[in-house]
C-alpha cells in the first residue's frame, strides 16, 4: 500500500486479478493506493489508528455495498442501513457485497485457518455428502468429521493428535539411586515426596536398596499403580522402627495416602495453577503421535471416508491443503451434468457450492466454479 503520487502509474498485472483502489481518503486515509489480490487471504496489519478499518471497511465495504444496492429496488433500499459512498477516487475489480463483520479473533489451541475461516467447515459437508464411504457404512454427519466435537474426536487423544505419555525413564533418570535418594524425580522434592516415601516404608518396600535391583513387580506397581491407600505414617522412623510400631499398634504421626508416580504427574499436570509446577510435570510427559488415529485426530469411522481419493483428514489438517487441485478434476468430470450454483459467485467469496441436498449418497452433487476469479455481472447475466 502506498500514497499516491502524481498520476496513477500503468500496470502490466492482470486486473481481474486485483481489486485496485486508487486515491482513497476515507477518514485517516490520504490519497492511498493500492492493490489487493482477489481470491485469496488478504491481511491488512498496523498499529492502532493506521488505516486499516478505514481500508477494509470504510472504503472496501462500502463500496462493494453501494455495488450490491443498485440492483435493490429503490423502496428496499431505504430499508436497510447503508454505510454509505466512500471518499476514493476509484475502485477496480470489486464483486458486490451482502455483509461484513469486524469482530475480534479469539483462537484456541485447537483453531486453525481453516476453523477461522469456515473453510474447514465446507470441507466437512462436502466428506459427509459427497465423500466415497465403506461398503455397510452408514453416511456421517459434518460434525462427525471435526475434531472439535465429541462424536468427530479420535476417542484416545480426544482431537489432539498426540499422546503424552509417563515412562520408567522419564520418571526414574538415574537407577543407580534408592528411593531414598530421591531415584523417583517425578516425586515432589518437598514434603510431600517425603510424605510419599514414609508411606511405603509402612507399605513394607525397600527404600535403600537402588532402584535398579528392586523387583519389577514393586517398580511397576509404585510408578504406575492407581491404588491410592491410606495408612498409618510414622515421621523420622527408620524402617526396622516403623515394622516395630505397626506390629505395637502405636499411634501414628498421621495417616497417608499413597500416589503412584505415573498418576501425581499427570494429575499435577492437570489440575494445578502454578505455572511453575505444570512445567515440572511437563519434562516428566513423553509426547508421541496418537496410535489409534496416527495423528489424524478423527475417529476411524471418519477417516475411512475418502473424496478423490484423498482422505478426511485434510478437513482437521491445520493447514489446510490445496483441497481445490484435489476436487476439481473430480468436479470437472461431471460438470456437464452438475447443475449451476444455487448462489452467484459474486456474492460469495470462491469456495465450494453445494446443489440441493440429494436423496442417497449416489446421487450427490457438488457444484463449483471451473476458475476461481469471480464472474463479474455481464457474465452472469449471459449465464
Amino acid at each position: 500500500m502506498k500514497a499516491r503520487g502524481g498520476q496513477h502509474g500503468h500496470d502490466e498485472r492482470d486486473l481481474s486479478a486485483f481489486v485496485r483502489v486508487r486515491g482513497a481518503r476515507e477518514h485517516n486515509l490520504k490519497d492511498v493506493d493500492v492493490d489487493i489480490p482477489r481470491d485469496a487471504l488478504v491481511v491488512f496489519t498496523g498499529v492502532s489508528g493506521s488505516g486499516k478499518s478505514s481500508l477494509a471497511f470504510g472504503t472496501l465495504y462500502a463500496e462493494a455495498q453501494r455495488r450490491y444496492f443498485e440492483s435493490v429496488a429503490p423502496y428496499a433500499r431505504r430499508l436497510i442501513d447503508q454505510v454509505g459512498v466512500p471518499a476514493v477516487d476509484a475502485i477496480d475489480g470489486l464483486p458486490p457485497a451482502v455483509a461484513l463483520q469486524q469482530q475480534r479473533g479469539t483462537p484456541g489451541t485447537r483453531s486453525s485457518v481453516g476453523s477461522v475461516t469456515t473453510l474447514s467447515s465446507l470441507l466437512r459437508m462436502l466428506y459427509s455428502r459427497a465423500g466415497h464411504y465403506p461398503p455397510h457404512q452408514a453416511m456421517l454427519f459434518a460434525e462427525d468429521f471435526s475434531p472439535n466435537t465429541a462424536q468427530g474426536a479420535c476417542p484416545t487423544c480426544h482431537g489432539l493428535g498426540h499422546v503424552y505419555e509417563v515412562t520408567e525413564q522419564s520418571m526414574v533418570p538415574d537407577d543407580s539411586l534408592s528411593i531414598r535418594e530421591r531415584a523417583i524425580a517425578a516425586w515432589p522434592p518437598a514434603w510431600q515426596g517425603q510424605n510419599l516415601r514414609d508411606i511405603l516404608v509402612t507399605l513394607g518396600y525397600d527404600v535403600d536398596t537402588p532402584w535398579r535391583d528392586l523387583p519389577r513387580k514393586d517398580r511397576d506397581w509404585i510408578l504406575f499403580t492407581d491404588e491410592q491407600p491410606t495408612v498409618p505414617v510414622y515421621a523420622g522412623f527408620t524402617p526396622a522402627e516403623t515394622r516395630a510400631a505397626l506390629r505395637r499398634k502405636l499411634a501414628p504421626s498421621y495417616q497417608g495416602t499413597f500416589m503412584g508416580a505415573r498418576r501425581y504427574v499427570l494429575h499435577t499436570f492437570a489440575t494445578t495453577q502454578s505455572a511453575l509446577m505444570k512445567k515440572r510435570a511437563s519434562r516428566y510427559m513423553v509426547g508421541s503421535a496418537c496410535p489409534n488415529c496416527d495423528g489424524k485426530r478423527l475417529k476411524p469411522e471418519a477417516l475411512s471416508v475418502t473424496f478423490a481419493g484423498t482422505g478426511s483428514a485434510a478437513c482437521s489438517d491445520p493447514d489446510l491443503p490445496p483441497t481445490r487441485n484435489t476436487v476439481a478434476p473430480m468436479l470437472t468430470a461431471t460438470s456437464a451434468s452438475a447443475p449451476p450454483p444455487i448462489i452467484s459467485s459474486d456474492f460469495l467469496p470462491p469456495a465450494f457450492f453445494l446443489a440441493s441436498p440429494p436423496s442417497s449418497r449416489s446421487a450427490s452433487r457438488v457444484a463449483m466454479p471451473d476458475s476461481l476469479p469471480c464472474k463479474s455481472q455481464a457474465e452472469t447475466k449471459q449465464a
